[in-house]
């Protein structure tokens, strides 16, 4: 049975920002109606995702970079994209306040590398998708919610993700997807959460798993270092 989750490349991933609380995107309301696709890549956020897209298909569709170059291409755009230590914070939820400072900086350390090796994994699935925007909405004075479709070969049913993207201080970041209604921050949040739950709240237990699924490669891939 076709799978729409693992035919799309890096773009589908757990993002959330965790500066603040925010509802996850299932949750709000519109502020405004959507614009129009070319509209939409007339507004900063439109563009923003538009060209994140692109540069991400473009580095995943180069056959004449080795796989370490690829990495490495993937690894500086998700850097720039998104706020991976602040993604962290979020998706430890409560347990971040019991953590000590050295925790909390393995934590982001490993949850770090953790995405950066699923974007990785992800790689191999690439099978000549197309990336569109379709729209924004305002959501608020900085933030907007930017919809957009991966178009399948051979005639599958495009996958629908939503966007919220901030604007704030110069600076544009994404801050939560919702790959077809579902959102991946939410889900790896009440992942890491009964994790903890099944080892009474041991962070220690949490991030010694971390490590032994970085150390277990991808096929054909070599294990990470601890």
């Amino acid at each position: 049975m076709y799978n729409p989750f693992k035919q799309i490349p890096i773009l589908m991933l757990f993002v959330v920002f965790a500066g603040i609380s925010m509802p996850s995107l299932a949750q709000t309301t519109p502020a405004s109606s959507a614009t129009t696709p070319d509209q939409a890549l007339q507004t900063p956020a439109g563009k923003f995702i538009q060209d994140l897209g692109d540069k991400a298909i473009s580095i995943i569709a180069d056959k004449s970079l080795t796989q370490a170059q690829r990495s490495s291409k993937y690894e500086g755009l998700l850097q720039d994209a998104f706020n991976l230590p602040a993604i962290g914070h979020f998706v430890l939820g409560r347990a971040w306040n019991t953590a000590t400072p050295q925790q909390q900086d393995d934590f982001i350390k490993l949850f770090s590398r953790s995405v950066i090796k699923i974007y990785g994994e992800r790689l191999s699935f690439y099978s000549g998708e197309s990336f569109h925007v379709k729209g924004v909405r305002n959501e608020s004075d900085k933030d907007y919610i930017v919809s957009s479709e991966i178009g399948h070969p051979g005639g599958a049913q495009p996958t629908t993700i939503d966007w919220r993207v901030r604007q704030d201080n110069g600076k544009t970041a994404i801050l939560d997807v919702s790959v077809e209604g579902v959102s991946q921050s939410i889900t790896q949040r009440d992942e890491y959460a009964d994790i903890l739950q099944r080892n009474n709240g041991n962070i220690d237990a949490l991030l010694n798993l971390m490590r032994q699924r970085l150390q277990n490669p991808a096929p054909g891939q070599p294990s990470s270092s601890p």
